[in-house]
């Protein structure tokens, strides 16, 4: 009886078709026919974010790996593929679209909390930060919009966060290319009414001067990944950080992503996200009143936190003769032993920074009279 079976089984495979991974210079092929695909990382599945693009060679997904190993599975209309994938692992494959062969990369990393210098603040990096008395563009802002209606019976100050930047993120969808005639909150709110769409810098702008409209002061922030110099592409973001008088501590917000990062309750500054992301990842929340999901954010923003570069000079209205301090009109918080970046993703000279290792530095709370004296 078990040698028939066993010929029955034989007969069975042997009449199977052979299915042979389809291949490409030597690379596995999936198929599609649509340019939109999902991705899975570990459990969680993120759907209609990735853009199929031949002519980006190769395009990277980073693949965070919490641990020692994480599963990965690349999803387009009509295919798959599936690895496992270890920190500093890349994995090549081509998606076939239209006739194109698109080569994709799944790049492993893992997560580390960067070291700062431990010291006290320096009392010669000085901020002006905004205290909207009697200033005309945030009124005009604050009243256009009916600011005070969006955080009416707010129970504190993180709420009132967390509903402005929810308002901005709804405004407009994030298109990474345009830019506004001019960079500030009443003519991106403007253009937006004719049906344009800005970028992570536009979101930044627009909820740091809605922010500092209903008096919590602001500022914006970017981000720049440890290749910054090196890369062509893709080196920064921009988000923004307020600080919330009744915690006395700044928090971030990503108005692109509509989040603020929290730990035990607490909402976190952008240094604390990412020691959090690398020290206490299942403690982590990721708070956003539009659900944008704790894995997908993280992912995507964990390289751009590397370096942190905020304005000494953050006052709001147009023609602004803004402030600096040693002829630069900006700090850039430096990870212990990292380099000073001067140059922007190859070609762009970065000419506007003083350097720090210390987050004292940049965590400053904000003078009672921030213009009260000259950083000049």
């Amino acid at each position: 009886m078990k040698k028939s079976f066993n010929f029955l089984f034989l007969l069975l495979f042997l009449a199977m078709p052979a299915f042979a991974q389809k291949e490409y210079r030597g690379l596995p092929v999936i198929e599609a026919t649509s340019n939109i695909a999902d991705y899975k990382i570990g459990g969680e599945l993120v759907k209609g974010t990735w853009h199929i693009m031949p002519e980006v060679s190769p395009d990277v997904l980073l693949v965070p790996v919490h641990g020692q190993q994480e599963k990965a599975v690349f999803y387009t209309n009509l295919d798959s593929i599936a690895v496992d994938v270890h920190p500093g692992e890349k994995h090549l494959f081509y998606v076939q679209l239209d006739g194109k062969y698109a080569l994709t990369e799944l790049r492993g990393f893992g997560f580390e909390a960067l070291k700062f210098e431990q010291l006290k603040a320096k009392v010669s990096y000085k901020f002006i930060y905004e205290q909207n008395v009697n200033n005309v563009f945030l009124n005009t802002l604050r009243g256009k919009y009916q600011l005070d209606e969006i955080v009416k019976g707010a129970t504190n100050d993180t709420e009132k966060a967390l509903r402005m930047v929810n308002w901005v993120h709804r405004q407009w969808s994030h298109n990474g290319s345009n830019e506004p005639k001019r960079a500030d909150a009443l003519t991106i709110l403007e253009e937006v009414k004719d049906g344009k769409k800005f970028r992570c810098v536009e979101y930044g702008i627009v909820a740091t001067s809605c922010l500092n409209a209903i008096g919590l002061p602001a500022r914006v922030m970017g981000l720049k990944t440890k290749d910054v110099e090196t890369t062509t592409s893709g080196a920064g973001h921009v988000l923004l950080e307020v600080f919330l008088p009744d915690l006395q501590k700044w928090v971030m917000l990503d108005g692109q992503f509509d989040t603020m990062p929290m730990l035990h309750n607490v909402p976190l500054n952008a240094v604390e996200f990412q020691q959090a992301i690398a020290n206490n990842y299942d403690e982590l929340e990721i708070r956003s009143l539009s659900g944008t999901s704790k894995a997908s954010y993280v992912n995507w923003v964990y390289p751009y936190l590397y370096y942190f570069d905020v304005r000494f000079d953050n006052r709001e209205g147009l023609n602004i003769e803004r402030e600096t301090m040693k002829g630069k009109s900006s700090l850039m918080l430096v990870p212990a032993g990292a380099k000073n970046p001067k140059v922007f993703q190859v070609k762009y000279p970065m000419k506007r920074f003083l350097y720090t290792s210390s987050p004292a530095d940049l965590y400053q709370s904000p003078e009672i009279n921030t213009l009260q004296y000259s950083l000049r």
